[in-house]
């Protein structure tokens, strides 16, 4: 009875450290986001903006995500545990925040979000930077899982994933046939919806990319590649082998195709909803060819 009551506290005492890494968190988030500093210190309504209410807990969302992988083992002394707790729990904080820093700086470059979230109160752009920040978080989770505590192969690894997400994000408008920055500064959600589909499912293939095994740095990385490229290969055959099977019809401005000056700016949103799912969905199959068959001492024969 004593062993579990023991266990309790320490869960508490974790509980409560855990609320303080949080709370450093806001702090370190307003040095980030200037912008944003006078929000974060204001008392929060969350009915009053529900783009901002987004916006803040998506980044909450995300930093729940990351430390879902943490582990504590208690074979060490308490206070070595909460210390390598804590300056491990510090580090990924502040990489969670900087690649989302980063990751906005290449999408978002065109809009500022005091601009967007408090003086237009942009759900479009509300989701968007809430797609950004579930996505690096589950890349941050799984690298941080591959790198098994030690911090020079978390950033290597960590910057690896943001060179590939960052070059991700870059094909949006070569798969897509929204207008992006347009349709944000419309408010227009098909492109956020469409967006979110892209950037989630771009991030499971990159998770699944760095989910096996490290024990050669050189041959990880070539690795990692191959099964990008792998992926690269067989996401547009997935892609259309669902429109195909389904009979999708891509009906984007079926109405203007006749006009010399065709317009996205009526996209519905059923079409962003069909370009995300549809991306989103070979994305995630993808990942069941790419990451899950284990060929062992297997060679084919024909």
């Amino acid at each position: 009875m004593n062993e579990l009551f023991d266990k309790l506290i320490l869960r508490i005492v974790f509980t409560l450290f855990l609320c303080g890494i949080l709370f450093l968190y806001k702090y370190a988030h307003s040095f980030l986001y200037p912008s944003s500093r006078t929000q974060i210190f204001k008392r929060f309504f969350p009915s009053k903006n529900s783009a901002d209410t987004i916006h803040l807990f998506s980044r909450l969302i995300g930093i729940g995500i990351i430390f879902s992988e943490f582990y504590f083992t208690m074979s060490d002394k308490f206070y070595l545990v909460l210390i390598d707790f804590f300056i491990h729990a510090t580090l990924i904080s502040f990489i969670y925040l900087v690649s989302i820093y980063i990751i906005e700086s290449i999408v978002l470059y065109n809009f500022e979000y005091h601009d967007e979230i408090i003086k237009r109160k942009n759900i479009s752009y509300a989701l968007i930077s809430f797609s950004n920040s579930i996505a690096v978080a589950y890349i941050l989770k799984g690298v941080s899982s591959v790198s098994q505590s030690s911090v020079i192969i978390l950033l290597f690894l960590w910057l690896l994933a943001m060179v590939l997400l960052g070059f991700s994000t870059k094909s949006f408008s070569l798969i897509s046939k929204l207008s992006f920055n347009r349709l944000l500064v419309q408010k227009n959600l098909a492109v956020a919806i469409s967006y979110l589909g892209f950037i989630w499912g771009w991030a499971l293939v990159i998770n699944s990319s760095f989910d096996h095994e490290l024990l050669n740095i050189k041959w990880y990385s070539i690795h990692v590649i191959l099964k990008l490229i792998l992926a690269l290969i067989i996401i547009p055959i997935f892609r259309s082998g669902l429109i195909f099977i389904f009979k999708l019809q891509d009906d984007f401005n079926l109405d203007n195709k006749n006009k010399v000056t065709g317009s996205d700016s009526s996209a519905e949103i059923g079409y962003g909803v069909y370009e995300g799912s549809i991306f989103f969905t070979s994305c995630f199959l993808t990942t069941v060819i790419t990451g899950n068959i284990n060929f062992g001492n297997f060679y084919p024969v024909f």
